[in-house]
């Protein structure tokens, strides 16, 4: 009897000290992986706009929403693009630069014309059995300002900016107020429910939450009435960090219209604001 008592007592402080040692393992690992994600946490705002017009417009200027938020220390909204550091592709002869409108900083775009720009589609070309990919002949885009059936596909101007270093968590929960956000802006509704929407030509998958909100674009240019000048803009905040693998929460912004003729005036436009996307 005292031997089985003897065995049972190695064998419960054997459990115990395996659970101990398994404890602080967990914990060790716990420590390890927060301190994983706070070393490799990082927040950052991705910004583009995209134009595009399928035919000329003339003495051009566009004051376009950018994202903005008011800072209470400067008691100004202010814009977090810096357009000298913002990435431009198809810009030719087309001047960039932050106004401000009503103390709202705006994204002016102005040129004395601006000229569509078309370029061809690149056909896949198949590769045999055994065919090395380098003596395959390289596609080449032809480019035109007229569509035509050698160049139908219309090209977007572009312009791209990443914000990093954001020195805090980026509120993607509740961004309204607290974070840029096209300005200024009027919130139409807000939407939380299980059925997806479109609007402005975007889907809104089932379960999002967010808002429908008005921002005002201001549109001054020459054209020929079956013109059609197309603006696309996108702001996303993001928090990213790593926990085995690459987490991260979000929210976006995106606004999207098509304007046909001239235009001379202020004209509203819905944007769609998505919440909370991601791992909390």
């Amino acid at each position: 009897m005292g031997k089985i008592l003897r065995i049972l007592t190695v064998v419960v402080f054997a459990a115990v000290i395996m659970t101990a040692l398994l404890l602080a393992g967990i914990a060790l690992f716990m420590v390890h992986m927060e301190r994983s994600a706070a070393e490799s946490a990082e927040s950052v705002y991705l910004y583009e706009l995209r134009l595009s017009t399928t035919e000329p417009i003339e003495n051009v200027a566009l004051l376009i929403p950018v994202p903005s938020r008011y800072n209470p220390d400067s008691g100004k909204n202010e814009t977090i693009l810096d357009i000298s550091r913002a990435n431009l592709r198809n810009f030719d002869n087309v001047s960039t630069s932050i106004e401000y409108v009503g103390g709202t900083p705006m994204l002016n775009i102005s040129a004395d014309r601006i000229e569509p720009l078309y370029k061809n589609r690149i056909e896949p070309i198949a590769i045999r059995p055994g065919q090395n990919e380098s003596e395959l002949p390289q596609p080449t885009h032809v480019y035109s300002a007229r569509s035509s059936e050698a160049t139908p596909v219309l090209v977007d101007m572009e312009l791209h900016m990443q914000v990093t270093g954001a020195g805090r968590e980026i509120d993607t929960r509740m961004p309204v107020c607290n974070e840029p956000l096209f300005a200024p802006y009027r919130i139409v509704e807000s939407f939380n429910g299980s059925q997806g929407l479109i609007e402005e030509d975007y889907y809104v998958s089932p379960g999002s939450s967010g808002s429908i909100v008005e921002v005002p674009l201001i549109l001054s240019y020459d054209a020929a009435d079956d013109t059609v000048l197309t603006i696309s803009s996108e702001l996303q905040g993001i928090n990213q960090w790593w926990v085995l693998g690459w987490r991260s929460n979000s929210y976006h912004e995106r606004l999207r219209h098509a304007f046909s003729g001239a235009c001379n005036g202020t004209y509203p436009v819905k944007a769609v604001l998505v919440t909370g996307e991601g791992v909390y």
